[in-house]
């Protein structure tokens, strides 16, 4: 009986050896950076969060999280560090990526300031899409031409952020339902 007590014990401490190295493993790159910025109320600053997770920090998940002043979550967004800063997927002879320039990467991303939906590119009338309208990018819209000009004219605060290597997103709090929503995304 003794023999299978020191089976089950040694199996028991290999089975916790385990689950430590695969814990370490995934937090190889457990990075957080935050920032404030007063975009969906006057009154109170929301906090703009970003984080990396995975195993190195060339593997690493990284998200972008606004939440308001009270710590609801107001918008969300994920990818992968090497796809925000390289684009697509690294190769498996890719230089290793070292924590300082995620968290250099992560505050940088975290630093969104307010503009104003007044200075997004007009639609004009005469064009089929908003990118025929605008002169450097390529934008897109959810919204119908005269959905976007009325927000547009509004001069509503505006958050926008990295979602590709070569696109940004940018955020509005939407005056009907006061959610956020994305009112254009741009990119070359």
């Amino acid at each position: 009986m003794r023999h299978w007590i020191g089976i089950f014990a040694a199996l028991a401490l290999s089975a916790c050896g385990q689950s430590d190295d695969a814990s370490v493993a995934q937090n190889g790159c457990a990075r957080t950076a935050t920032h404030d910025v007063t975009w969906s109320r006057t009154d109170a600053p929301d906090v703009i969060t970003t984080s990396s997770q995975g195993p190195t920090c060339a593997q690493a998940v990284v998200t972008f999280v606004a939440r308001d002043a009270s710590g609801n979550a107001l918008w969300a967004f994920s990818s992968t560090y090497y796809d925000l800063v390289v684009g697509g997927e690294p190769p498996e002879d890719a230089t290793e990526v070292t924590a300082e320039q995620v968290d250099t990467f992560l505050r940088g991303w975290a630093d969104v300031t307010v503009s104003r939906t007044s200075t997004l590119p007009e639609w004009r009338a005469d064009a089929a899409t908003l990118t025929e309208s605008a002169s450097v990018f390529a934008y897109d819209t959810p919204f119908e031409r005269e959905t976007y000009e009325m927000l547009r004219q509004r001069d509503l605060a505006t958050i926008c952020y990295a979602a590709a290597a070569e696109a940004t997103q940018c955020l509005i709090i939407d005056p009907v339902s006061q959610s956020p929503t994305m009112i254009v995304a741009y990119g070359p």
